[in-house]
């Protein structure tokens, strides 16, 4: 079977945050269909301290009513590279720097309509600072021990899954000796 060959593709729908693409798409035996993608990479930052100390933040979505605790994250900006992302989102949420960043993992947030994978860092050597937030973001940042994040990701505490996702890859990084 042949792959499916892109006809036609044009933006629909272009915001602060996103575009919005309608693609037409020949399958085999001349069956047309109709996409709309979403595309925007995002970045995902899980600053470790020596102690296996994970820092978070905590601020309210609106969407979903309560304060979420979740990993530091944000959009990639126009000509932007990922790491630049990670170091400015990690700098303005959190208030951290970092010595050191290492891309730990890739994930596609959906395979069907998003085109939009969210690279995640993990961050070392931190020194701590003051947040520069946008005018509408309230952000408290949490320290918790790794093994604590884990036991919230296991009850649902912790239930963003990127922020699920980047926990237990740390986890599995540190029984594996590989922090």
């Amino acid at each position: 079977m042949d792959s499916p060959k892109i006809i036609s593709q044009k933006v629909i729908l272009e915001t602060g945050l996103f575009d919005v693409k309608e693609t037409e798409i020949q399958l085999e035996k001349n069956k047309k269909i109709l996409y709309d993608v979403f595309r925007r990479p995002t970045v995902s930052v899980f600053p470790l301290t020596e102690k296996y100390e994970v820092y978070f933040i905590s601020e309210y979505r609106y969407l979903h009513k309560r304060n979420v605790l979740g990993a530091v994250a944000g959009f990639v900006e126009e000509k932007e590279s990922t790491l630049s992302a990670a170091k400015r989102e990690l700098k303005e949420e959190a208030g951290i720097e970092a010595s050191q960043f290492e891309e730990i993992g890739r994930v596609e947030l959906a395979a069907s309509v998003f085109k939009a994978q969210c690279h995640i860092f993990l961050a070392k050597g931190l020194e701590t600072g003051l947040q520069n937030l946008e005018e509408d973001e309230r952000i408290t940042v949490v320290k918790i021990p790794l093994q604590e994040a884990v036991k919230k990701v296991m009850n649902g505490e912790i239930n963003t899954s990127i922020s699920m996702i980047g926990i237990l890859m740390l986890d599995k990084l540190r029984k594996e000796k590989k922090l």
